[in-house]
């Protein structure tokens, strides 16, 4: 990470109103990230005006705060943010580089945003030419598995140290954006390693972070799998199916079974989902990535990893779905 840069903007931020915002239908990535990057600024300049906000917390990341709030009783996570949105003067943008994604306080016209602004994510990210985004100072790593990993690196290199209720929302947020570490590299397990103490019992963190079953879920997998059409490139298999929700999870189930590439899509008359994945051996054999196909088609809004990668949208889907399919093959086609 270029911290030349990130000094730059630290000085750009003083004195400043700052607003942390992120993508709808907050993860724990992006919740983690957010919060201790909030935690960060206001340790690094001691007074700053920084506030939070999330259009909407996901059910799942409402619920892991709720156990951690149980351990941690007297800290505040929820009350502490959509509070004053009035005269910000700068925007940080986390866990997505994609403006479409994010929802902005009513104060904030996304349409008209006349406010400086910057990424910080860890998706693939084609040029991005945005009014006043100051592009100099985004800080975008694809390589990263997660946006958590960023801001870790933001405390060590600062040496900033991290509360031990903000350590389980990292390792939270790092274990769940890479799928509970199947996507992990060695730079994700010496972070995992640094955070984990004498203080945080791993198999007590894994018993919070751990997703019951659900019936509804279950029957997507299975109505998914049921349609499921097979498309053959050479010995290579892509999986194309659709269903009414948990795309990403039909998705991955999708590998395990045996196919190489997944395609999975949900549809309503007004609006489409279209979720991607690839086997790791797939991308790095052919040069397949998924966020970039994702990321270059006409509705610009998508995009991810070399092997898992999303697309939300509301026109075109046929021709978005035909266009995306056909570079998959092209690409696969190579080897």
């Amino acid at each position: 990470m270029n911290f030349q840069k990130f000094d730059a903007l630290l000085s750009k931020l003083s004195n400043k109103k700052v607003l942390i915002t992120t993508h709808d239908q907050v993860d724990l990535d992006a919740f983690a990230s957010c919060f201790l990057l909030q935690y960060f600024l206001k340790t690094y300049y001691k007074s700053i005006e920084i506030h939070l906000f999330f259009s909407h917390i996901s059910n799942f990341t409402f619920n892991f705060i709720s156990k951690i709030k149980n351990i941690f009783p007297d800290i505040v996570f929820i009350e502490e943010i959509n509070k004053n949105y009035q005269n910000v003067e700068f925007l940080l943008i986390l866990d997505t580089n994609n403006i479409n994604q994010v929802a902005l306080p009513e104060t904030i016209s996304k349409d008209e945003l006349n406010i400086p602004f910057i990424f910080i994510d860890h998706h693939f990210a084609s040029n991005i030419n945005l009014a006043n985004n100051w592009g100099e100072y985004n800080i975008i790593f694809d390589k990263k598995t997660s946006t958590a990993e960023i801001i870790f690196d933001i405390f060590t290199h600062y040496q900033t140290e991290i509360p031990i209720h903000f350590k389980y929302l990292l390792l939270a947020a790092i274990y769940t954006d890479t799928g509970g570490f199947k996507f992990a590299n060695s730079e994700t397990f010496h972070n995992i390693s640094t955070l984990l103490n004498e203080n945080i019992d791993y198999q007590e963190f894994l018993s919070y972070i751990e997703k019951k079953s659900d019936f509804s879920k279950k029957l997507a997998i299975i109505k998914g799998l049921q349609r499921v059409e097979i498309i053959r490139v050479h010995e290579l298999l892509i999986g194309l199916s659709h269903v009414s929700s948990y795309t990403s999870s039909v998705a991955s189930v999708m590998l395990q079974i045996g196919f190489d590439v997944s395609i999975v899509y949900s549809k309503t008359p007004s609006h489409y989902r279209i979720t991607t994945r690839a086997k790791k051996e797939v991308c790095l054999q052919t040069g397949l990535h998924l966020g970039k196909i994702l990321s270059e088609t006409e509705e610009g809004n998508g995009g991810g990893h070399d092997g898992a990668a999303s697309l939300n949208g509301e026109n075109s889907f046929d021709a978005v779905l035909s266009n995306i399919l056909a570079k998959i093959k092209k690409t696969l086609n190579t080897i």
